[in-house]
C-alpha cells in the first residue's frame, strides 16, 4: 500500500526541467492526468490531427446508394424515383458487375471529393447485370458494362451513358463524361 502511495506521488509530481546543451532548462512540457507521455503542443499537432484547429467533422458520403431487387428492377425504381423526387433526388442506375474493371473505375469516381458538387442530389442504384433475369433491362439490351441510366422523376430511362462514352481509362476524361451527363 505504501509503495502505490509512493508511485503516485512521483508520477503526480511535476518533472524536473530539462536540461539543454548549453546548461539552459529546456522548455516544459505540461502533461495532463497521470500520463507518462509528455502530450505534444497543439502547435506541434500536424494539420487535420484530432485536436489541432484544422480538424473537421467527417464528411457524409459523396453519394447516396440505395439497393433494389434486381428481379423487380423497373418497378422498385420507379417507387425509388417517388421516393428520391420528394426529397429533390434523382436517380442513377450503374449496370455492372463485381468483376468488371470499368465498373471499379467508375466506383472511384463516385467516392472522389472533387465529384462532391456534381453528384450532390443524386441517389445511385448499383445493378449487378449477373443478377438479372435474361433479356433487355429497362428496355433496351444491355452489351457492354458499366452503363449509367439517368431516370427522370417518374423512374423512366431518360438517357444512358455505355461503352466508349464511360472513358475508364482516365479519371479526368471520365469525370468530364459524368460532368457531361449528370445535369445540375
Amino acid at each position: 500500500m505504501l509503495g502505490l502511495a509512493v508511485l503516485f506521488l512521483l508520477l503526480a509530481a511535476p518533472a524536473p526541467p530539462n536540461q539543454g546543451d548549453a546548461g539552459e532548462a529546456a522548455p516544459e512540457r505540461r502533461s495532463s492526468g497521470l500520463s507518462a507521455v509528455p502530450q505534444p503542443l497543439p502547435e506541434e499537432l500536424p494539420p487535420g490531427a484530432p485536436g489541432s484547429p484544422e480538424a473537421t467533422a467527417p464528411r457524409a458520403p459523396i453519394l447516396r446508394r440505395v439497393s433494389v431487387d434486381p428481379r423487380r428492377l423497373g418497378s422498385e425504381l420507379r417507387a425509388l424515383a417517388q421516393e428520391a423526387s420528394r426529397s429533390r433526388a434523382r436517380i442513377l442506375v450503374e449496370l455492372g458487375a463485381p468483376w468488371c474493371e470499368p465498373c471499379r473505375a467508375l466506383d472511384a469516381a463516385f467516392a472522389r471529393e472533387s465529384n462532391r458538387a456534381l453528384l450532390a442530389g443524386w441517389w445511385l442504384v448499383e445493378v449487378d447485370v449477373d443478377a438479372l433475369p435474361p433479356g433487355p433491362v429497362l428496355g433496351r439490351p444491355v452489351h457492354t458494362v458499366p452503363a449509367l441510366v439517368r431516370l427522370d422523376r417518374s423512374g423512366h430511362p431518360e438517357a444512358w451513358l455505355q461503352g466508349g462514352a464511360l472513358p475508364a481509362d482516365s479519371a479526368p476524361r471520365l469525370d468530364a463524361a459524368l460532368r457531361g451527363f449528370l445535369p445540375p
